[in-house]
C-alpha cells in the first residue's frame, strides 16, 4: 500500500531498524518499522517533511518498504521548532492509531507550512488545538450556553467543563468554574478571532485545562520549551476573568 505522511517520531528498534510514527492522510497516526539503508547512506527520516512510502501489514505495526521525501529538508529553529515539537508530542499522546483523520492531516500540514513562513506562533497553536479537540470528539463549546441559548455580548458567563457556559450574576457558586468570560469574548473565541489578545489569552488558559483532562495527568514535556507566563489579568474568586477590551 502507498501513502503520504509526515514523520512525527522515530526511535531505535534493532541494529539496522527504527520505529517510525507518521501522520498520514489515509491511516491517521501510523506506526511502522523502517529498515535503514546501507551504512554509507544511513540517514534517519527527518521531522516536518512529507514522505511518500510503501508499506505492508495488517497489524497495528506496519512494515515500511520504501520511504522517499517529497521535498528538500529545511530546518525549523527557535520558537517555531519548539512549537512543532509540542504539536508532535500532543499527536503522539492523544491520537489513536490507524484511524483516518483527513482534517487533522490537513491541519498539521497547514501548521508546518505556517511555521516555515514565520507566522506568529501563539495563534497557530491555539487554532491547531481547537482542531485537535474536534477530531478527538472533545470540542469546547463557546457558541451558545450549555442549554443552547444564544449568548449576549455584555453578559458575564461562567464556564464549566461539564456544563459549558452559564450566565453569572454574582451569585454564590456551588462549583468553581474554569473561567469567567464575557459574551463578546466567548463569541469571538467561537469564531476563531485569534488576532484578539483576550481571545488568545482565554484560549491559552482554557486549552491547557482541557488538554490536562484529555491527557489524564500525563506531562507535556515540550511545554517547558515554550514561553511560560503566569496569568496576570483580572481574577474573581481566584478564577481568570476575560472581558472585551
Amino acid at each position: 500500500m502507498r501513502a503520504n505522511g509526515y514523520v512525527i517520531h522515530t526511535r531505535p528498534f534493532q541494529d539496522n531498524k527504527v520505529l517510525v510514527d507518521l501522520l498520514t492522510q489515509e491511516q491517521g497516526l501510523m506506526r511502522g518499522v523502517w529498515r535503514l539503508p546501507k551504512k554509507e547512506a544511513r540517514v534517519l527520516p527527518g521531522p516536518f517533511l512529507c514522505y511518500e512510502m510503501d508499506y505492508v501489514g495488517r497489524s497495528d505495526l506496519k512494515t515500511i518498504k520504501s520511504l522517499e521525501s517529497l521535498s528538500a529538508p529545511s530546518p525549523l529553529d527557535g520558537l517555531n521548532l519548539y512549537a512543532a515539537l509540542y504539536v508532535h508530542e500532543l499527536l503522539e499522546k492523544l491520537l489513536p492509531t490507524n484511524l483516518p483523520l483527513p482534517d487533522m492531516y490537513a491541519l498539521y500540514q497547514w501548521l508546518i507550512e505556517s511555521l516555515y513562513a514565520g507566522a506568529p506562533v501563539a495563534p497557530l497553536l491555539r487554532r491547531f488545538e481547537v482542531g485537535l479537540f474536534a477530531d478527538l470528539g472533545s470540542s469546547i463549546s463557546m457558541g451558545v450556553t450549555g442549554r443552547g441559548e444564544p449568548l449576549k455580548a455584555t453578559q458575564m458567563y461562567q464556564f464549566h467543563g461539564q456544563f459549558g457556559l452559564r450566565p453569572y450574576h454574582g451569585e454564590i457558586l456551588k462549583q468553581t468554574p474554569i473561567v469567567f468570560v464575557e459574551g463578546q469574548v466567548a463569541m469571538q473565541y467561537h469564531a476563531g478571532v485569534w488576532r484578539d489578545k483576550q481571545v488568545l489569552s482565554l484560549a491559552k488558559v482554557l486549552h491547557r485545562h482541557w488538554l490536562d483532562g484529555l491527557l489524564n495527568g500525563k506531562p507535556v514535556v515540550s511545554r517547558e520549551l515554550l514561553p511560560t507566563t503566569s496569568f496576570r489579568g483580572e481574577l474573581h474568586l481566584g478564577v481568570p476573568v476575560f472581558r472585551a477590551l
